[in-house]
């Protein structure tokens, strides 16, 4: 019993550093209000100096992506629809 609770408790350790590893973060400009995710050739701008774990949590607080991740997003969000379509 205890080396099947050992093995649960160690798989849920590394899920759960894998998951805070790979968490992407969101560069945001308080000045103009806007945010920036990871891959944005914007994302390391000397003006984004508020950082958010996650995208709900920048949208809370009053911001918006810029046009380079709003466009990546919408197109993510076609492929899938496309994709959807043809199943």
């Amino acid at each position: 019993m205890k080396k099947n609770f050992m093995k649960i408790f160690l798989l849920a350790a590394i899920v759960f550093s894998f998951s805070c590893v790979f968490a992407a973060e969101i560069h945001c400009n308080p000045k103009t209000k806007t945010c920036h995710k990871q891959g944005c050739r914007y994302y390391d701008c000397k003006e984004c100096t508020e950082v958010f774990k996650s995208e709900e949590a920048a949208l809370e607080n009053g911001y918006k992506f810029c046009k380079t991740c709003s466009k990546e997003k919408d197109e993510k969000s076609n492929n899938k629809k496309e994709k959807k379509g043809k199943k």
